[in-house]
């Protein structure tokens, strides 16, 4: 019979809820509002990775790999060292594209191209551990539906086979419309979906946690709370019975 390995996230509270941890070498989406802890989960989960000696590779979209150390340091994880040692790795994703938008230019990527770069760099490393931050970068921004879910299918569908890894995604949510996922970064393309929310409490705004897919788990549908915690990161909050 076969068996699920499992990776485990380093979130506090999480792996008991997946049966360990995440389904080996598969993509799993986090998605949400700004402000939820989505680039927060994607460091503990490196972090989590890094104190099990596997190494791991952070590639950015929106910030500097200067802010991204800083960030990791704000919650207490120390990532200079690490990449001093070669075991963590953050790129910029204007590398692995094949060409950025500029005034009055459509982008164009090339994903065939983007993975198979990265693929290269996953093997040098001997990373097993991979985050996109976010993923759209890597799938057109202005196309049709289809197209996009194209983009992603083949995207997802080439990591899986050219990588080792196992990846998380991280997409942009619209805040206050329900709509949870953009740029094509459908969940039921993906291993995996977790969706990262404020929610009301007692009159203040709190972080919530919802596991909405995961294959090969039996997944209870739950909301969590969470707090991200320096020295520790992101902590779930059991369920209340």
């Amino acid at each position: 019979m076969l068996i699920t390995e499992r990776v485990p996230t380093g979130i506090v509270g999480l792996d008991p809820l997946l049966e360990g941890g995440f389904p080996q070498g598969r993509s799993i989406l986090i998605t949400g509002e700004p402000g939820t802890g989505k680039s927060i989960f994607a460091l503990q989960f490196l972090a989590e990775g890094l104190n099990r000696n596997e190494k791991g590779i952070f590639v950015t979209a929106d910030e500097s790999p200067m802010d991204i150390l800083e960030q990791a340091a704000s919650i207490g994880w120390d990532f200079e060292r690490h990449i001093e040692t070669k075991d963590l790795s953050i790129l910029n994703a204007g590398t692995y594209l094949s060409s950025l938008p500029s005034a009055g230019k459509e982008r164009h990527v090339d994903v065939q191209k983007a993975v198979s770069d990265l693929a290269n760099f996953v093997k040098q490393l001997g990373a097993k551990r991979l985050v996109l931050d976010p993923a759209g970068p890597f799938v057109l921004l202005r196309d049709s539906a289809v197209r996009m879910q194209d983009q992603v299918r083949l995207l997802i569908k080439l990591m899986r086979a050219s990588m080792p890894t196992t990846n998380l995604l991280t997409s942009y949510a619209v805040p206050r419309t329900g709509e949870r996922s953009m740029h094509g970064m459908e969940e039921y393309l993906v291993a995996g979906a977790i969706v990262l929310e404020m929610v009301w409490k007692n009159g203040e705004l709190a972080r919530s946690l919802i596991v909405e897919k995961m294959r090969c788990t039996d997944v209870k549908p739950t909301q969590l709370e969470f707090e991200i915690v320096k020295g520790q990161g992101i902590v779930l909050h059991p369920p209340l019975r």
